[in-house]
């Protein structure tokens, strides 16, 4: 029974993500498929994002990772949206030659062609501030207005998507969702 109980939990915590307070930081873990995304994609392709908010709510570090893409990665964002729809990007989590970040936002590469790194499977890091922030001023989201953007992902209304080459609207998704349910 102990053995049920505790592959129960570990296959809803994979299948859902997991959120957790630590260092009295809030940390957010995703698993990101093509079957999340609008419309869904049949694909290989699978990823991770991981990040932790500080506590004071000025950055978000983050790790993104991908595999097994059928398409070249092109770029991977936060975009605003509730589950089954599409949004605006309101944070770059990489860019690349094809498909390059907005002026005075400067996300890492996706990849790294001469460092040996593939387009289809990397892993990414970085760390997003307010002057990271795209305005989507019909969202009510304006320039420098990290808050904003942290009270819609707290509120389950963000999601990480990785754009290819094969899927130039997003070969891999997650919905950011607060697992624990921390409305602070």
């Amino acid at each position: 029974m102990k053995k049920t109980v505790v592959l129960t939990a570990l296959v809803l915590a994979i299948g859902a993500g997991v959120a957790f307070a630590h260092n009295n930081r809030r940390s957010i873990r995703e698993f990101l498929t093509g079957v999340q995304e609008v419309p869904v994609v049949s694909t290989t392709g699978s990823g991770t994002f991981r990040a932790e908010i500080s506590k004071d709510g000025d950055e978000i570090e983050y790790t993104l990772s991908f595999q097994d893409l059928e398409g070249d990665v092109r770029q991977a964002h936060i975009h605003i949206a509730p589950e089954q729809n599409s949004g605006p990007i309101v944070l770059w989590l990489c860019q690349t030659a094809a498909n390059v970040a907005p002026a005075g936002t400067n996300p890492p590469q996706c990849f790294n062609a001469l460092a040996g790194e593939s387009p289809r499977s990397n892993t990414i890091s970085g760390v997003l501030r307010a002057s990271d922030v795209i305005p989507q001023l019909t969202n009510g989201i304006a320039a420098n207005e990290l808050a904003e953007v942290l009270a819609l992902i707290r509120a389950g209304k963000s999601y990480v998507n990785v754009h290819t080459s094969m899927s130039p609207a997003g070969e891999i998704r997650s919905q950011i969702a607060d697992h624990d349910h921390d409305k602070r």
